[in-house]
């Protein structure tokens, strides 16, 4: 049998001395900052409970939320002390950035029919916050949940908190519930940051999941960065918002929170640097295969009525350095010839692609974009060939307005 304990007029706790051996006055609230790339300062907070025990020191909550032995009631119980708590410090401290807060769906329940009366938005209007700085943070592998329950959420939305989804990607995501709750921020799961550093297959999902995201208009949020490789990739990836123990921990107060923002702007600077010599490398290999191309030209020219692509790629391909295989397409991406490898990578002809269709492929439009300001040639950032596996990129040329020239080179 639970004891009851009263802590204000509109709900009770449970005690929990039975479970955790602590008193409900020793459950507080620690807060984590949320650095945004833009700034490079503060954007949000996000609240973490923890406890007091009889010698004086702080242990997280964790244990005691994701306990399966702990009923959702009990959790949340205990989770209504850390957001009132961590409500009340936040007015305290005269704090402006954004808060973020964790809510489980099963706790909407008893609001699903009157989510006016949910405690969170009660305890705002108590203490003066602005309910246009709250983040409600909905975890994703809850995100199945019936229509009553997004009715809850987005009632929070109506009245001006932003919506963030946690752990996304973690599970199988729900198109259908994202599109209609249209969130403000994805937060990605931890696990996928820590496995960038090991396999590409992890940072390109990543970086799949930032571009949907941008396209749609959700911020990105990279959390549990603990490495300064972890973070230099996420960077890289793109993303507004950051959140580790590399940058900051969790802390007692918002006022004074220790922050490496030394840390964080030389990530920054490093990022810019490396886009700087992307630019510069990428020029200097363009304007090279620029001038290769056109020497060739220049001593054969294209006659498009002798019809004898191949041999003619091939001739061509022998005089190249450094590139993996050749082909002709026409203005409308139609292969016309074969795939012409270079004779230090395999048989000089393959029919496979002859005929195929490349107006798909992103390189194809780049070459048309390129084509349509003005320009000769373009090259393609880095990707994996389908076939190989092998990381290349696509070089194109225009040499007239009917008969594109592709390079395909290989990249470290």
């Amino acid at each position: 049998m639970h004891n009851i304990v009263n802590i204000d007029s509109d709900f009770s706790i449970f005690c929990i001395e039975e479970k955790m051996n602590i008193s409900p006055e020793k459950v507080i609230a620690y807060f984590q900052p949320i650095l945004s790339a833009d700034s490079k300062t503060v954007y949000s907070y996000e609240i973490l409970g923890r406890y007091i025990d009889d010698d004086g020191k702080v242990h997280s909550l964790g244990p005691f939320f994701n306990d399966i032995n702990t009923t959702n009631e009990e959790a949340l119980q205990v989770d209504r002390l850390v957001r009132r708590y961590a409500l009340k410090k936040y007015a305290e401290e005269k704090r402006s950035e954004y808060l973020f807060i964790n809510i489980r769906l099963a706790w909407l329940m008893p609001f699903t029919d009157r989510p006016d009366l949910m405690l969170t938005l009660k305890w705002a209007e108590e203490f003066g916050i602005a309910l246009e700085k709250l983040v409600i943070e909905i975890t994703e592998e809850e995100f199945n949940a019936s229509d009553a329950y997004i009715h809850a959420i987005l009632h929070y939305k109506g009245v001006g908190c932003r919506i963030a989804l946690d752990d996304y990607g973690k599970n199988a995501s729900n198109i259908e519930r994202l599109a209609e709750l249209k969130p403000d921020i994805i937060k990605i799961d931890m696990d996928y940051i820590h496995n960038s550093e090991k396999s590409y297959h992890y940072r390109e999902y990543l970086r799949s999941i930032a571009d949907f995201a941008e396209s749609v208009g959700i911020e990105v949020l990279y959390e549990g960065i603990e490495t300064r490789e972890q973070l230099d990739i996420c960077m890289a990836l793109k993303g507004r918002f950051y959140q580790g123990f590399l940058i900051a921990r969790p802390q007692a107060s918002m006022s004074d929170a220790v922050i490496d923002e030394a840390v964080f702007s030389e990530s920054i600077e490093k990022l810019y640097t490396v886009l700087q010599d992307k630019i510069v490398q990428t020029e200097a290999l363009r304007r090279s295969l620029d001038a290769q191309v056109e020497h060739f030209l220049a001593e054969n020219p294209f006659d498009s009525e002798k019809k004898n692509y191949d041999e003619y790629l091939t001739k061509l391909s022998q005089r190249l350095q450094n590139v993996r295989l050749v082909y002709l397409c026409d203005s409308r991406g139609n292969q016309l010839t074969s795939n012409i490898v270079h004779p230090t990578y395999a048989t000089p002809y393959n029919n496979e692609h002859k005929n195929k269709s490349w107006v798909w492929r992103g390189y194809f439009y780049e070459a048309l974009k390129s084509i349509a300001i003005g320009e000769k040639s373009h090259l393609s950032d880095s990707y994996h060939d389908f076939s190989t596996k092998d990381k290349v990129r696509t070089y194109s040329y225009s040499i007239s307005n009917d008969f594109f020239l592709f390079i395909d080179i290989n990249t470290p």
